[in-house]
């Protein structure tokens, strides 16, 4: 994968990761990228899922979001493989099981690898000193074995997919506030 702003330029490469890469990835994906250019921090922003290839979006998510400069209608769903999570500089996922299984494909990143929710909380502990590199180790230092072990723990965001538009509204408010604050905290990394 080549990543949107090149490899070999030095910013932050972050890959956003759901179940299908239909719904909250692509959304995070757009999110992310567009506060970071708010904050002046280049950066290259993609997103991936595990299900299949070429997909569109879901619709419901592309229309809800559209209203918030969000446009998410061209995007085309493609798979994670240990190539993709392993160019990245941090892997956000939604859900525990995403982190896990791209951690068996890159046990050497595992420190990389997160769910957006728990990260946007122990960022908060994170000296501000550290680089995102440095920071990012020092939060996996943290974490146990247990805290990807399970599904459906507090440091996920739930699927919308093809459930009310109450469950897509409850996806993208919190989308949207972890997404702000996981910018904050990259903008606020030295070298950033």
């Amino acid at each position: 994968m080549s990543w949107p702003h090149g490899d070999d330029v030095s910013h932050p490469k972050i890959l956003a990761v759901c179940t299908a890469n239909i719904c909250r990835s692509p959304v995070v994906e757009k999110m992310i990228a567009a506060k970071l250019d708010r904050l002046g921090v280049a950066n290259s922003t993609a997103s991936a899922g595990f299900m299949f290839d070429g997909r569109g979006p879901d619709l419901t998510m592309a229309e809800m979001v559209s209203p918030a400069g969000i446009d998410v209608s061209r995007h085309q769903s493609r798979i994670v493989d240990g190539d993709l999570a392993g160019s990245a500089d941090l892997v956000v996922t939604m859900e525990r099981r995403h982190a896990r299984q791209i951690i068996v494909m890159n046990p050497d990143a595992a420190h990389r690898i997160h769910t957006l929710k728990g990260l946007v909380r122990a960022s908060i502990s994170s000296p501000p000193d550290l680089s995102l590199e440095d920071s990012l180790q020092s939060i996996a230092a943290q974490r146990s074995f247990s805290d990807l072990m399970g599904d459906g723990g507090d440091d996920e965001v739930p699927d919308p997919h093809k459930r009310s538009k109450k469950h897509y509204r409850s996806a993208l408010e919190a989308l949207d506030g972890l997404t702000t604050d996981l910018a904050g905290w990259i903008a606020s990394r030295p070298g950033a």
